[in-house]
């Protein structure tokens, strides 16, 4: 399977620090892979590299064929890249619908069509579009924000944290949704704390520590791998 994301040998960080070095993991179209490690791994960092929002000194970055490194997220978001941060990811003073029209910026004309395609993969929000989106549950604002990303159609969603906080209905929930988009052919990337649960959903998975790679595989073979589960996994 041709990777949609290639991020080769990559090294960079914030300022003159570089929190990762030689960082190298591929995304297939229609695949679901997750980034998990231990606190100041460079799982975050990792991820923010792909939508522009570190300084690149070394190795590249190849997403569709295009390369993408040293991108600002803007060029980058129009390429078909989406992000959705661990934190202030909505507008919180604005309806659902609201919200997702923000999404939708970079559309002209009719969103119909892609109103129809979220509130078909989240009928929650469907049922309360006008309901203030600072009102709702942790979980219910998580689909907000995916919903608001998947407004602009992309080839890739990364998602930073997206179970953080939430409930074990939430978090299976949100869970379910990846499953879902991805079916729809939306690759996603992702970073988790929740390790064991992310990679067992997942169809890959990368190991990272110190901002280096440890470990990859699919997410059942590092569940069963003795190591990870001793040094990552808790056991």
């Amino acid at each position: 399977m041709s990777a949609l994301l290639s991020m080769e040998n990559l090294t960079g960080g914030y300022g003159e620090a570089d929190i990762l070095q030689d960082v190298s993991l591929t995304v297939a179209q229609d695949e679901i892979v997750v980034i998990v490690g231990p606190n100041g791994a460079g799982k975050s960092t990792a991820m923010k590299s792909v939508f522009g929002l570190l300084t690149i000194r070394g190795g590249k970055m190849l997403f569709d064929e295009d390369d993408i490194t040293g991108w600002v997220p803007n060029r980058i978001v129009q390429r078909g890249i989406c992000y959705v941060p661990q934190v202030d990811n909505i507008f919180r003073e604005m309806s659902i619908h609201e919200n997702l029209e923000m999404g939708g910026f970079l559309k002209t004309g009719d969103l119909s069509a892609a109103y129809d395609r979220v509130y078909t993969l989240f009928p929650d929000l469907k049922e309360r579009r006008k309901t203030m989106a600072g009102s709702l549950s942790g979980g219910q604002r998580q689909m907000v924000a995916m919903g608001r990303a998947l407004m602009l159609d992309p080839k890739l969603l990364l998602l930073d944290e997206p179970t953080a906080g939430l409930s074990p209905k939430y978090m299976e929930q949100i869970f379910q949704i990846c499953r879902d988009v991805r079916d729809t052919g939306v690759a996603i990337l992702l970073v988790e704390q929740h390790a064991k649960q992310a990679l067992a959903f997942a169809d890959r998975g990368y190991v990272l520590a110190a901002g280096k790679n440890r470990h990859e595989g699919t997410g059942a073979d590092l569940l069963a791998d003795r190591e990870v589960a001793e040094m990552f996994l808790g056991g």
